[in-house]
């Protein structure tokens, strides 16, 4: 799914070896041509900025 797409609630996942960590998408505010996108997960609150066509793997919840 293209970043720009995104909705709060969204799950995206990421391995980290063996591990899959899950992230819930909280909100996401557009800045531009980029878009910053908050991220929950049992690790805590998390930030990133993305160019808007950029591509995640993400599950519509």
């Amino acid at each position: 799914m293209k970043i720009h797409e995104l909705q709060p609630g969204d799950l995206v996942t990421e391995q980290h070896g063996a591990n899959t960590i899950a992230f819930e998408v909280v909100a996401i505010k557009q800045m531009g041509r980029r878009f910053a996108v908050t991220f929950h997960s049992a690790l805590g609150l998390a930030s990133a900025n993305y160019a808007g066509d950029a591509w995640i793997r993400a599950i519509r919840a």
